[in-house]
């Protein structure tokens, strides 16, 4: 069964990471910008994991996994070398609660893709576990597409939609300022705020 793309917000969700190492290392690093409430289960952490938890306020259990450590999770983060730990999660999980199994995706509900973010623009991609190396690919040619100057650009376009939001104009009319904007003309600052001036003018 494929994975469906979803954008989903767990800013106030309990996160529950089981695993001290590196693949735990590379989700909480992802998670950090996205949940305030992050769970980490395990004897032992490594070094960037204990400095997340010094400055990104993750919460460290130093203690081995129990049933009763997820009960409340509403994703799970499976990310131990130890299969019989993993299963005893698996079994474990809640019922209302995502679980995301490092080791064996398919065996999870939730998957984790590559991310790039400019500001309000996000670019996910996975290849479901197929190959990392071509998804390693495609995300550095995104990077390479869409630079750092989108994040402005983004931020533009959001403007400019709230301004023709205000104005009077037609439908049709508002349809061709925002078909306008995607132009590569306005790719330019100087343009932008030409454009937002005469939309504020418009009100």
């Amino acid at each position: 069964m494929p994975f469906i793309p979803l954008m989903i917000d767990i800013s106030q969700k309990q996160i529950v990471v089981v695993g001290g190492g590196k693949v735990a290392e590379r989700r909480v690093s992802t998670l950090v910008h996205y949940a305030t409430d992050i769970h980490i289960i395990s004897p032992t952490i490594s070094e960037h994991l204990r400095h997340m938890v010094d400055q990104n306020g993750v919460h460290w259990h130093a203690k081995s996994f129990e049933a009763k450590d997820i009960k409340q999770a509403d994703l799970i983060i499976v990310a131990t070398n130890s299969s019989e730990v993993n299963q005893q999660i698996l079994a474990s999980k809640p019922q209302h609660a995502f679980i995301n199994m490092t080791s064996d995706a398919e065996k999870g509900d939730v998957v984790f893709p590559s991310i790039l973010r400019r500001g309000k623009l996000t670019l996910s991609i996975s290849t479901n576990g197929a190959s990392p190396k071509l998804t390693a690919q495609i995300l550095s040619e995104f990077k390479e597409r869409f630079d750092s100057s989108y994040e402005d650009y983004v931020d533009f376009l959001y403007e400019c939609r709230q301004q023709i939001k205000q104005t009077q104009l037609s439908m049709s009319q508002k349809e061709d300022f925002l078909k306008m904007a995607l132009t590569q003309p306005y790719r330019e600052k100087n343009k932008q705020l030409e454009m937002i001036k005469r939309l504020e003018s418009m009100k």
